[in-house]
């Protein structure tokens, strides 16, 4: 006849006390506690593969500060080549020159990052960047980066 080992030590990696998991306590608020699964618990549960459905990747859309900051020190974007949109908040859609765009928060004239609308190229009129499409061509970010890889499919 087998015995069980006396100390916790001597078991075996796959043994599981036989007790009870919830805790109790003497104070009556108290509540119950319950263990995260070990390893081997979470091991041995079946893997249905064939069910699950792939996640969907998300791309998200590089914020307009990226593509400010890009025209701004990237040697090969000419900034008095853009346009900003933007959306007042009485008088609607407005652009603005690039190098007119305030960035001091200070500054009297100031627009928050949350109002710009779209980012265009003032030689083609091609927009760059564009909040609500979610077109970036600066960074390929948003739905770009699909089109820009569309020719690996």
């Amino acid at each position: 006849m087998a015995s069980e080992p006396s100390t916790e030590t001597q078991r075996g990696v796959y043994d599981v006390p036989e007790q009870d998991y919830e805790r109790s306590s003497t104070r009556p608020d108290a509540r119950s506690r319950t263990p995260t699964p070990t390893s081997f618990e979470v091991a041995d549960k079946p893997v249905d593969s064939g069910s699950r459905k792939p996640e969907p990747v998300e791309n998200r859309l590089r914020p307009a500060a990226d593509i400010i900051n890009r025209i701004i020190w990237d040697p090969a974007l000419d900034g008095t080549n853009y346009i900003i949109g933007y959306e007042d908040r009485f008088e609607g859609r407005l652009e603005s020159g690039f190098n007119a765009w305030k960035k001091e928060t200070t500054d009297e004239e100031f627009i928050p990052q949350h109002r710009i609308l779209y980012i265009k190229r003032r030689s083609d009129g091609e927009i760059v960047w564009d909040r609500r499409r979610r077109i970036d061509k600066i960074f390929y970010s948003g739905y770009s980066a699909f089109d820009y890889l569309g020719f690996l499919a």
